[in-house]
This record gives structure tokens, sequence and C-alpha cells, in this order.
């Protein structure tokens, strides 16, 4: 019902914008908007108005928006499709347009302590203070798993004696990340929790790519087991479902190339029927076998005909799966046990074959046409090491336990003594003359060659040195014909390079090497070992970089591993950033009625730096320990399709007089009762006004009556709509409207 002086609001929702300006209105697309002389016949329907100019102001108009054809099998319904009421330009007393005011979903992002601005912001805590923080999560993603869409955590974190304010507060986000809700839910599914670190040396350490790969396809677990068959060596994820469409993604190091995802038409045995248009039938007689065999991406055919009997010219390759490929052959008798067997143990890639009998040729119709799809690399990050050392008693018969270590752990490289939590690489330069870049973390330093080779070294650590200690914290001296990097064994910039760029000066890259002390004593000794971290991703600026980690490796004989840490920065300025995840839960048509919908993310509040009480003996600190500052406000897009649904349930019943088939999927699709709507598509709509003062009800002889006719079309896809409501406008002397799809 409209509200007091309101007009009554009729909803047309159509199908991405289609509009029919032209021709006649007989077989209008369900969902599709016209305008029609009301009255007209033709052969094709009403006429259809393409233009208002020039009309007589006496043309009767009647919007209309075509519906699904219904079959002739019940008379409860028909297909004629919804109609406005009878109208002349004259009764057009407004257009008006609405439109999302939020097209981009925003998060809750809280900076807890620094701000990267001012110094005074840094959470400071005196040796010995305690304090609590408190941080409420809410939205009704978490009361799903609390029974409560507002939980509070309550943190209690000090700083401990001997301890800096940087390890106090990386303790402490180490702890949050820890945090399970109930139901043993993690915290970090729900927010983002990095801390923030003024000392944060530039991101560098070993390259990582997330790449994707877009296929159209039935979104089940055959559909991602399809691509994760082609590649083995990584882990395949599917990342998005965007009706019809799958986003897939691997991570992988930005050195390796994903080869193009690979579709072949599938083979089938041929009956007394010809082959299907599109297939060709194996004219020889013989035997087709399919053959795998490790190739590492080359063309074996050769290999493969190696065969015993094999047809000239019948060696196929079909396709590739990480090193192995896959290869199709004739040969002109069933291949025996022996023969198989003789050509198997042929050393080299034959030693690799697996042969298969696919059937007789004259029975095999195929398709040889290969369809692929290449993978997009996206966002690059990285990954580094960490060290581990490990405290043994000496082995009874020649004292180290080295050779024991290395084998219990045959992927990591042990090394006998303490490290140090350093690293070093050594460039060695060769030629005589010219330039050459030398690569540090992505940047390109020019080395040129000076009296020899050691003073090409000193001048590239007099002109790069400072440069280079800026970017990335890593310090570079020179050597014999060469520069020596030291830096953290963490974050070590490991795609040093030299590509020479003039004359013949070159070099060459070292091994990384990780330095140890001898550390031995009381029939004992310390071993070292690095250990490859997460992937961190960039930031906005580097203070937001989270923490490399690692898991230490298993216990060797019951004794631990422990974990080298970095030396602390007592002048680190310290802080916490919060950061909101989006929840998103989207049925499908066929789920709507049972399931919910949601497009939300998690509200943050924090508050804290009150007393609750003591905790180890730590003094209790009454100031404000911390600032709290809210950088951005989390606000979920307006106009979503799944927010439209109930008001095109209400138009399906007023125009009608029927309800929708819920929960029946048959009814659904026979009477075309699938939503036009998309759950995540927002929508904008025009609004014509039509001020009805024809007819009235009691002793009146008229009245003024409006009906609002609100047709909506996806933003983006409203082009169209626009123009042809802007028509309506015009004609009626109404300013038009405009919406950008910016």
């Amino acid at each position: 019902m409209p509200g007091i002086h309101s007009s009554f609001s009729r909803h047309l929702f159509t199908l991405n914008g289609n509009v029919r300006t032209s021709g006649g209105s007989k077989n209008l697309a369900k969902g599709q908007f016209t305008i029609v002389k009301s009255g007209t016949a033709t052969a094709n329907g009403a006429e259809v108005v393409s233009n208002f100019a020039g009309l007589p102001k006496s043309t009767v108009f009647e919007m209309r928006l075509g519906k699904h054809k219904v079959p002739n099998v019940t008379t409860a319904l028909n297909s004629k499709p919804y109609a406005s009421e009878t109208f002349k330009i004259g009764d057009v007393v407004s257009v008006k347009s609405n439109f999302p005011k939020y097209t981009k979903q925003t998060f809750d992002e809280l900076i807890i302590g620094y701000d990267g601005i001012n110094d005074d912001t840094a959470i400071s805590l005196e040796e010995g203070q305690t304090t609590v923080m408190d941080i409420t999560l809410s939205g009704k993603h978490v009361g799903f798993v609390t029974g409560n869409c507002n939980h509070v955590i309550k943190i209690n974190f000090g700083r401990e004696k001997g301890e800096t304010n940087q390890e106090a507060v990386l303790r402490m986000v180490d702890t949050l990340k820890e945090y399970k809700m109930p139901q043993g839910v993690s915290i970090n599914d729900f927010i983002e929790i990095l801390p923030i670190d003024s000392s944060n040396p530039a991101l560098q350490g070993d390259a990582w790519v997330f790449s994707t790969l877009t296929l159209t396809d039935e979104g089940d677990s055959n559909a991602l087991a399809e691509v994760q068959a082609q590649y083995p060596s990584y882990a395949v994820k599917r990342t998005s479902r965007d009706g019809l469409t799958s986003v897939y993604t691997i991570l992988h190091p930005a050195s390796d190339s994903l080869s193009d995802f690979s579709q072949v038409v599938p083979q089938y045995l041929k009956d007394c029927e010809d082959c299907a248009a599109g297939y060709d039938e194996v004219a020889q007689d013989g035997v087709i076998y399919v053959v795998t065999i490790e190739d590492d991406g080359a063309d074996l055919t050769t290999t493969v005909d190696n065969l015993p009997g094999f047809v000239t010219s019948s060696v196929v390759k079909k396709g590739q799966v990480g090193g192995v490929g896959t290869y199709t052959v004739i040969v002109d008798d069933e291949l025996t046990s022996a023969e198989i067997a003789t050509y198997v143990g042929t050393a080299g890639a034959q030693s690799t074959a697996t042969i298969t009998k696919l059937g007789t040729v004259r029975e095999v119709c195929y398709d040889d046409t290969e369809t692929t799809t290449a993978w997009v690399d996206g966002e690059t990050c990285y990954a580094t090491v960490e060290t581990y050392k490990i405290q043994l008693k000496d082995d009874a018969c020649d004292g180290s336990m080295l050779a024991a270590l290395q084998a219990a752990y045959p992927l990591l490289a042990i090394e006998e003594g303490a490290a140090s939590g350093s690293a070093s690489q050594t460039v060695t330069f060769t030629g005589t003359s010219g330039t050459a870049n030398v690569t540090i973390a992505g940047v390109n330093y020019l080395a040129t060659f000076g009296d020899d080779l050691d003073d090409t070294a000193g001048d590239f650590v007099t002109s790069h040195a400072a440069a280079i200690l800026a970017a990335t914290g890593a310090v570079v001296t020179a050597g014999t014909a060469s520069i020596i990097i030291t830096d953290s064994a963490t974050g070590f910039p490991t795609d040093v390079a030299v590509t020479n760029v003039s004359g013949n000066l070159a070099g060459t890259a070292a091994a990384i090497d990780y330095a140890v002390t001898s550390t031995a004593g009381g029939c004992q000794r310390v071993y070292s070992t690095q250990v490859v971290t997460n992937v961190v991703c960039s930031e906005c600026d580097d203070m937001f970089l989270d923490d490399f980690t690692s898991e230490a490796p298993a216990a060797f004989n019951f004794t631990e591993w422990e974990k080298v840490e970095a030396t602390p920065d007592e002048n680190a300025k310290m802080g916490i950033k919060l950061l909101g995840k989006p929840f998103i839960f989207e049925p499908t048509e066929a789920t709507r009625d049972a399931l919910p919908f949601y497009e939300t993310s998690t509200r943050i509040e924090v508050a804290g730096g009150y007393l609750v009480s003591t905790a180890n003996s730590f003094e209790p600190n009454f100031n404000d320990i911390f600032n709290v500052k809210r950088v951005s406000r989390a606000q979920d897009r307006d106009n979503l399709g799944a927010h439209l649904m109930g008001v095109e349930e209400a138009s399906r019943y007023y125009f009608d007089g029927e309800k929708r088939h819920k929960g029946n999927l048959f009814a659904k699709g026979v009477l075309g009762e699938e939503s036009v709507l998309k759950f995540r598509e927002q929508y904008v709509s025009y609004q014509i006004e039509i001020l009805d003062n024809k007819r009235s009800q009691g002793a009146g002889r008229s009245s003024d009556m409006g009906t609002s006719y609100v047709v909506w079309a996806p933003f983006g896809s409203h082009s169209a709509l626009e123009d042809y409501v802007n028509q309506v406008a015009v004609a009626a002397g109404l300013p038009t409207v405009q919406i950008s799809a910016e």
C-alpha cells in the first residue's frame, strides 16, 4: 500500500535491461520491456513506440513486460505480458531514477597504536606493565558460530621484563591470531590481523604468483578434479563461482610457467552409423592404443612410434599433464604382453610408459580439436626462510650427528653450528669492459668496469650500497672481484642476478650462505636448518606487512627444534591493524527457498586500556596505552537483486494473481517462474508516474490517483532502458534522468 499522499507503485523487472523499441509486441521475451500504442493491431501485435515525438496528444499508450510462454497444460495462468493501465502522454507527471548509492563494498579497518605519521600513537608499555583490549565482532554470520551477533574478545597483554615493545606487540598479535571462536572457528575467518611495525624492511624473498583460470563448467567437485589432474605439482582451489563460470587459482613460484589448460573432445566407439558431424573415422585397419610417457613437455612422437607394428604417421600427442604426455598410436595388430614388456624395458623415456588399448581402429570416431585456456597471472607475493636450531648429544662413534640429521630430514639442508640469523651471497664479476645490471630485490643497479674487477666491485659499493641498504636493509661490501650482500636470513633478497648490458662485463651469484658458528661443548653440538615460510603479500605501506611464519621441523628423537629469533628493534613503533573480512553466502535459483542470502562483512569495535586485574605480577597501567583510529567503515552494497526478490514476488501476484511455486523446481521450470534478478547484481530503477483522474470512487466526479510504474535493470546494462524512458520524459515536457555507469 502507498503512504499518505503517495502514488501506488507497480514494479516491472527487466531481464538484463532488455528493451524493445521497434516492431510489434508479439513474441515479447520474458523480462523485455516496451511501450505500445494501445488498441493498435498489426500482424506482429500492438505497435511498439519507437519515437514519441510528433505523436498526437490523444495517443493512448500502455507499458508491457514480456512473460514466459506458458504451455497449454493449465488454465490458471496465461502468457499475456504484464501491462500497465492505459495513459496519454499528458498523464505523465514525473520521471525519476534511483541508482545504487554504494557500488563498492567497504570494510571496517582499524589501526590500534602507531598510525604511520604520529610517533606518540605507537603502543608504548613500560617493562612489567599490562593492559587489556576488547575487540567486538558483530554480524549475523558471527551469530552463526557464537549464538550472539555481537561477540567480545578480551585480550590481556603486557611487556615482560627485558622485553621490547616490538616483542610484546608481536607476541600479542600471535596470541590473537590463535584465538578460537565458539565451535572452534578461527578468528582469522572473520577478520585480518596484521602487526604494524615501523622497522619493517621492503618486502622481498622468493616471488610467488597467484594465477587464475576461468572456465565455463559445472562448478562441482568433478570440474575441480579435471583441473587438478593437469597440475599435479600444485594445489588447485576454486576461488569463485558466478553463474556458469568458475575461477580456479594456483599459487606457484614466479619462475614456474603454467601450461594452458587443455580440453579434448572425447572419442567414442563407432557403430553402424556414420561418425557424427565433426568426428572422423580412422580409415586404417589395426588397433589404437593410448600411451602416457614422461616427456617434460617435449614431443616424443618418435619414441612412441618405437612400438612394434606401428602405422606410419599415426602417432598423435593429445595432451600434457605436468611432465607426462598423452599420445595415441595405431599398430597393425594387438600388442602381446612380451612386446609391451620389451618396449617398457628399454632405458630412457620408454621405461616410464603406460600402454592402454582403446579399441580397434574401425570402431573409433575421433575429433582431434583441442581447446586450451591460458592462466592469468595475478598478485605477486613472497616467501622466505626462517632458521631453526637443535642441540643434540654427540654420537658415541664419531661425535657429529650431522649425517643422521640429514638422513632424517632429506628435504632440508642441515648445517653443523649455531645459526646467527644472518645470511650472505657473493656476486663475482667477470669480463674486461662494459656494464652490467646487478638485480637485487627486483631493482637493477648498474655496475661499470673500472681499472680491473676489484675496482669494479669497489665502485659498485660506492655508488649503490646506500640505496640498497635503504631499499632492502641489506649491507653490500666489496671482495676480490666481487660484492658480498649480507642481510637477515628471513627476507633475504634471493632474486639476485647479473645481466650484461654492454661490453662483456657479467657475473654469477653464488648460493646463499646462511651463517653458522661452530658450537660444541659438554659432549653436545648445535645444528641449524632453514624452513620455508608462508607467503606474504604487499600492503599499501611496508609497516603493515604481515610477519613471515613457518612451522618447526618435527622433533628429532624427542628433541624439539628452536626458532632463531631476529634481534628485536628497541626503537620500532608498533601497532595492530584489524580489517573486517567479507562474508558472502549466495544460494542458487534451485536453493533460494531454503537458504538465505548474505553479502556483508564483519563489523569491528575496539576498546581497552583499562584495569581489569593484575596478571603475572605485572604492574597495572591506568594510562592510555594505545590509540584507536578507524581508517574506514563497513558499508554493504545496496539495490542488490537478492533484496528485490520480494518486490518481484509482489509484482507477480499483482499482475498474475498467482503465487510462485516455492520449492517446486518442476513447476517453476515449466511455468518460467525463475527470477530475472541476479542475487549479487546491483539494479537501477526508472519511475514513470501517471496521474489518473479518469475515474473516482464515491460521490466525487473525479480524483487524482497516482500510479508509479518502476522499471528495473541491472546497473551497467541500463542504457537502453534509460534512453527509452527519457523519450517519455521529453514528450511529457519533463526533465530527463541520467545514471552514470562508472
